[in-house]
């Protein structure tokens, strides 16, 4: 999510360099290989980020499983929260989701984005259960056994553009396809 932000620049590197997580990855890159800049260093930033994380969550993880003693599925149905992030790491966690959410997720362009697509799926779903004819052949012939469950298959199969188009196709006026 972070590079999808900085890519559409919905969000900047300023406004990153005030999360720790990214800050503290991007001192550590650019002390490694000084003078990458651009997309690189966003790359290498980011990657540097998600290995921490992961490494971090398997290290508390093992750590977890250690230290609840599990030796069977009972143990670990019995155990606290075995897969966590380690208390060092989770204030940065947090931080860097709240800062995704307020400068991304709830961006007025995501979100108008957002309340386009759901349109855009609601009236094909909409569309497809009222005719199920329209559908291709092969949804037609699935619809014919759970009509919901066929059109459901149909649309989350298709890419954003594709989902565009075939509700342009539908619903375009003065338009034939």
């Amino acid at each position: 999510d972070v590079d999808d932000g900085l890519r559409s620049g919905l969000i900047t590197l300023a406004q990153l360099d005030e999360v720790a997580l990214f800050a503290t990855q991007r001192r550590v890159v650019e002390a490694r290989w000084p003078g990458l800049t651009g997309r690189r260093l966003i790359n290498e930033t980011v990657r540097r980020m998600i290995h921490l994380m992961v490494i971090d969550l398997l290290e508390q993880t093992r750590t977890n499983i250690a230290a609840a003693a599990v030796a069977s599925l009972a143990d670990v149905r019995a155990a606290p929260r075995l897969v966590a992030y380690s208390d060092g790491l989770l204030p940065q966690l947090r931080e860097l989701k709240v800062f995704l959410r307020d400068q991304l997720y709830h961006h007025y362009q995501v979100l108008r984005m957002t309340n386009k697509a759901r349109r855009i799926v609601g009236d094909l779903f909409a569309a497809f259960m009222d005719d199920p004819h329209i559908l291709p052949p092969q949804y037609q012939a699935m619809a014919r056994e759970d009509k919901p469950r066929a059109i459901a298959d149909y649309i989350a199969g298709m890419t954003d553009r594709y989902a565009m188009k075939e509700h342009r196709r539908l619903f375009a006026v003065g338009e034939i396809h």
